[in-house]
């Protein structure tokens, strides 16, 4: 049978536990359903016995990586027979391995990541694979311990946001106030309202994390866009990638973006060409998505010149 997990994940002191309490202290969340609470680190914070009697909740620790595994994993569920499961996971191991560890049957409802904002940085520079991991699978990114004034929301959505353009933030204050989102910080350097939107060169990296941020305000609407081919093995016939290189970071953090295009003449480029593409976009489902998301019905592909620059970057 299928068990509904829910994921806090970040580094030790992040606010992961608190917000597991106020969860189960919240009656919307906790309507007599069994949780059980899987810790793999034990932080300042305890959990509350008060709150889990109340919420019918049980925790468990597993704070040695070997020990999670399927096997232990089971014999929990086994034990307490929960119809939910809270994951505390421990910021220093990988999510990735944690996706093969998990049992088969756990369906991971949400991921949440909590950042403490002062130590972003910190984070960034010395633990930057750990952090992109994260970033890349989580649902939403919360960042606590924010400073009214002090936080650079374009400078975190040029790092994030290409890490994993679906993913909402959340920032939390020193004086209680929460911010959902940007709010406000949507320009961008090429006119949505024209007919078609023309994307130059210099623009690919913001056209392309806003329009997997914000796909309904490009779909229907008319574009050309000037990109490299490229194909993967989830690309189906067809079809191919409008894509370029871009820098998230630094230069360890080179990638490749871009957004399918579905025409006719895809057989007759070659991965590496550089091409003009003009067309209208739709939405369809695509393993490359791993949903739906954003395709450009070609109206025609020309071959370009090539931009003066190899990459592409986020601001």
């Amino acid at each position: 049978m299928e068990l509904p997990v829910y994921l806090m994940t970040g580094f030790l002191e992040s606010g992961k536990t608190s917000f597991i309490l106020e969860t189960l202290n919240d009656k919307q969340f906790s309507r007599g359903e069994k949780t059980l609470v899987i810790a793999c680190e034990q932080g300042e914070v305890e959990f509350d016995e008060r709150i889990l009697k109340a919420s019918k909740s049980v925790v468990e620790y597993i704070e040695d990586e070997e020990d999670f595994n399927a096997d232990n994993l089971n014999a929990l569920v086994a034990k307490h027979k929960p119809s939910r499961i809270m994951l505390e996971y421990n910021g220093m191991w990988s999510l990735r391995d944690m996706a093969v560890k998990a049992p088969k049957d756990w369906i991971f409802y949400q991921i949440f990541m909590f950042v403490d904002f002062t130590r972003f940085d910190m984070y960034l520079n010395n633990m930057r694979q750990l952090l992109s991991d994260d970033i890349a699978v989580s649902d939403l990114i919360i960042f606590n311990r924010c400073e009214q004034g002090k936080v650079d929301k374009k400078r975190l959505r040029r790092i994030i946001k290409p890490l994993n353009p679906r993913i909402d933030m959340m920032f939390e204050y020193k004086d209680g106030s929460i911010e959902q989102g940007f709010q406000g910080d949507d320009e961008m350097p090429f006119d949505v309202k024209a007919d078609p939107i023309d994307i130059i060169h210099d623009d690919f990296g913001l056209w392309y994390v806003d329009i997997m941020s914000n796909a309904a305000r490009y779909k229907g609407k008319n574009l050309r866009v000037r990109g490299i081919v490229f194909r993967a093995s989830n690309v189906p016939k067809g079809y191919f990638v409008i894509s370029r290189k871009a820098m998230t970071c630094c230069a360890d953090d080179i990638q490749v973006v871009g957004i399918l295009v579905k025409s006719p003449d895809e057989s007759k480029f070659k991965d590496g060409d550089w091409v003009e593409v003009s067309g209208k976009v739709i939405a369809e489902k695509q393993a490359a998505y791993k949903g739906v998301g954003p395709v450009i019905l070609a109206d025609s592909v020309l071959p370009t010149e090539k931009a003066e620059s190899d990459l592409v970057y986020f601001n």
